[in-house]
């Protein structure tokens, strides 16, 4: 048996609770970077708000008519953006990889040979398969499995540990509380999984039935894998210095906030045919405005049956739990000027505003009248543009931030 020692006390949960409590109401999302939250504070960094916020992904948005619902996830690009930039800005070393060329024996010598190097390592599962075993320990999986009906989704966990004589894995599910979180599955059913996430059929890419529906059709899920692996490399460079990590991260979240990232490249594969796609705190508002006219509106799934756009059609659970990390993101920027004696009232400013919108976001994931929803989004798209400006006001003093000595360092010398 081997395992990642003191995993258990690294893990990061990712739940929220709704009016119901635990575990009805145990909302939860972003489980492609839950687990690399939990490996950066495994590896020494503590600050794990400040942690998420440097990957951007709280400060995204984007929606195009052409493709669905909006998503308030994805930072800069793709997901595999965020695991390239997050570990490298936080002095890590990040790997992804994924349809290792000798199949499961290939991946499974990988991730098994990570394990006994006590690295914990983030894989991509066609989910459904594993939560008869997850419910076996977990009552917010339990309610899961016994409520949601078929299922076709692609989720993300960590495996921090394998018994090679009982033929079973560890899990850490992302998305639960720390006490319910760890489980056992057979590695069979663990190999199926994990193979499953492939998509490509003989002769084209095949939808899992029961996934989110869009234009008549159940659509694809995140297109990772087969035998996705996510991990970072232990020991931080101690070259590593947090005043150089904000000063580009800092413009990147504004840059992702504003809109003007991710790139269309980032969106689309052809770059001579890209449609019209909103993006940041201003398309946020046109999301809203197409909603507020009638031309965005609740999902029809392909057996006829109306999905309420902001309960089940989108997961607004990465709009409260992003939101959050921006917000923590932002105050440690502000504690760090402050402690340069640079202003930091406008990063501050921004990051009260960035947890308002976390808390509004709780009430959109409730909220299944389409218009009354519309107008929630309105107003978080309000308090960000708010942020946005307050973020713009703050570029002049975080750019003086690598050359501003940290103030207490000078008068102790």
């Amino acid at each position: 048996m081997a395992s990642v020692a003191g995993y258990e006390q690294s893990y990061y949960s990712m739940t929220w609770f709704g009016p119901k409590g635990y575990p009805d109401d145990g909302n939860a999302g972003r489980c492609y970077f839950t687990g690399l939250l939990g490996m950066v504070r495994h590896h020494g960094e503590p600050d794990v708000l400040f942690a998420d916020g440097t990957s951007g992904d709280g400060f995204s948005f984007r929606w195009s008519p052409v493709w669905g619902a909006p998503a308030f996830n994805g930072g800069a690009g793709p997901f595999h953006e965020i695991w390239e930039y997050t570990p490298k800005a936080l002095g890590f070393q990040g790997h992804w990889e994924q349809d290792d060329e000798d199949g499961f024996d290939g991946a499974w010598a990988r991730l098994t040979g990570l394990i006994d190097r006590g690295v914990p390592v983030q894989v991509g599962l066609h989910y459904s398969l594993m939560l008869p075993h997850g419910a076996k320990a977990s009552p917010r999986l339990a309610y899961q499995h016994r409520t949601m009906g078929p299922t076709g989704f692609g989720h993300h966990v960590v495996v921090a540990g394998y018994d090679s004589t009982r033929g079973t894995v560890t899990i850490f599910e992302p998305n639960d509380i720390a006490e319910n979180c760890r489980y056992e599955a057979p590695v069979e059913v663990f190999r199926r999984a994990w193979e499953e996430a492939a998509l490509r059929g003989r002769e084209r890419y095949q939808a899992w039935a029961h996934h989110h529906p869009w234009g008549g059709a159940w659509s694809l899920h995140d297109g990772y894998g087969p035998y996705l692996m996510v991990w970072i490399e232990p020991g931080r460079d101690p070259a590593w210095d947090i005043a150089a990590s904000i000063r580009h991260s800092f413009r990147r979240n504004l840059k992702i906030l504003s809109g003007e990232y991710p790139k269309p490249y980032a969106l689309f594969g052809n770059q001579w045919q890209i449609p019209h796609f909103e993006t940041g705190a201003y398309g946020m508002a046109a999301c809203a405005e197409a909603i507020r006219s009638g031309r965005l509106g609740d999902t029809v799934a392909p057996d006829g049956t109306t999905r309420p756009l902001f309960v089940r059609g989108n997961i607004p659970n990465h709009g409260v739990l992003g939101r959050a990390g921006a917000a923590g993101y932002l105050r440690r920027v502000a504690a760090e000027l402050a402690q340069r004696d640079l202003k930091s009232d406008d990063v501050a400013a921004a990051g009260r505003k960035m947890q308002e919108s976390s808390e509004l976001f709780r009430t959109l994931r409730y909220e299944a009248e389409i218009k009354a929803a519309g107008e929630i989004l309105a107003r978080i798209a309000e308090t960000e543009i708010a942020a946005l400006s307050h973020m713009e006001a703050a570029m002049a003093e975080v750019k003086e931030i690598t050359r501003a000595p940290v103030a207490a360092r000078v008068a102790a010398e």
